[in-house]
């Protein structure tokens, strides 16, 4: 169900480690080398956040929630979690299944970025960008569900649901 989908994730992971490679076989400040290292860090920034979308997708699987997988590959979703047939609980471990992908990404990045290439410096603002807007968009949500009860709409696609209840 989710082939698509990871299909295309692991095509980008490829095309972001090609043009990476790339841009430390082309001539050192060449237009081409920066186009390749532009192009390398904004890939890994979108690997950062495609890291983020499964790991809230493998905590729904887990959680047996109810959800409906995104009908077009070009969605930056995967899912849309079903606010009315999960529970609490199943919310914020699915959530929490995001947060600690985002960290793992943040964390890999900023042990493992080369600062000293450009799009190692791109990568990591990308991330840490990301990881930012996590924390201004998804903690809020997390925490009034914590505190405050029902499970918050967040749905955006419709088709067959898949998963259960716990």
């Amino acid at each position: 169900m989710f082939r698509g989908f990871a299909i295309r994730d692991l095509t980008v992971l490829l095309g972001t480690i090609v043009l990476w490679w790339l841009g430390l076989s082309a001539e050192p400040g060449a237009t081409l080398a920066s186009a390749l290292s532009i192009g390398a860090g904004v890939g890994a920034a979108v690997c950062a956040y495609s890291l983020h979308e499964w790991g809230h997708l493998v905590g729904a699987h887990l959680t047996h929630s109810v959800y409906t997988p995104a009908k077009r590959l070009i969605s930056p979703f995967l899912f849309s979690y079903d606010a009315d047939h999960n529970t609490r609980r199943q919310f914020l471990l699915m959530s929490l299944a995001g947060f600690a992908a985002t960290a793992v990404f943040v964390a890999a990045f900023l042990l493992w970025m080369p600062q000293d290439q450009q799009a190692g410096r791109i990568a990591l603002r990308g991330a840490l960008i990301l990881a930012g807007l996590t924390v201004v968009i998804e903690l809020p949500i997390f925490f009034r569900t914590l505190f405050g009860g029902t499970v918050p709409r967040t749905g955006m696609f419709k088709g067959p649901t898949v998963g259960g209840r716990d």
